[in-house]
């Protein structure tokens, strides 16, 4: 089985003069991004792969998570998932390593809301929010067969949905 964690980077700021692809985490950003690491080591959830954007939202928000996964794995950053939107990412996907089974890519909206949505057939419009994550399986033994019709979703983490549940506002 393959599974992939699709995680939009967190809140970002917006600094006047400040590129695009230099945009810092917010204070909400890196609390949902502390807040989302700390959900997801209570599961023991221990991906084997991780690949990010080389934005510096993306990059901070993966450094944040995996510090409280305590990951040691391979890190790749992939500069088209900065810039060149869904069909590079399915490709990507695709074209992965078979003997990486848990990937997790951090990157960017419209494309991981239209990944999504791509993924699980979806008629409806999806929007991912901020350090929103997509848990998506696939029962193949090969990344090339994750592809729309074999893909399931396993879970949705929403940092504002889940604070709010729990009572644990920021």
């Amino acid at each position: 089985m393959k599974t992939l964690i699709l995680c939009r980077h967190a809140k970002s700021d917006w600094p006047e003069g400040v590129a695009d692809i230099y945009r810092p985490l917010k204070d909400r950003g890196v609390q949902d991004a502390n807040y989302l690491g700390q959900l997801l080591a209570a599961q023991s959830v221990s991906p084997d792969w991780v690949v990010t954007s080389p934005a510096r939202r993306a990059q901070q928000t993966m450094s944040i998570i995996n510090q409280r996964l305590d990951y040691k794995g391979e890190i790749t950053t992939v500069p088209e998932i900065y810039y060149q939107g869904l069909k590079y990412l399915t490709e990507y996907v695709t074209a992965m390593p078979d003997d990486k089974s848990f990937a997790c890519i951090y990157g960017h909206n419209p494309t991981f809301s239209d990944a999504v949505m791509h993924y699980l057939l979806m008629d409806s419009a999806y929007s991912m929010p901020t350090c929103g994550m997509a848990c998506l399986e696939c029962k193949s033994l090969s990344w090339r067969g994750f592809i729309p019709g074999n893909v399931e979703l396993r879970w949705i983490l929403i940092p504002r949905l889940q604070r709010k549940e729990s009572g644990n506002m920021l």
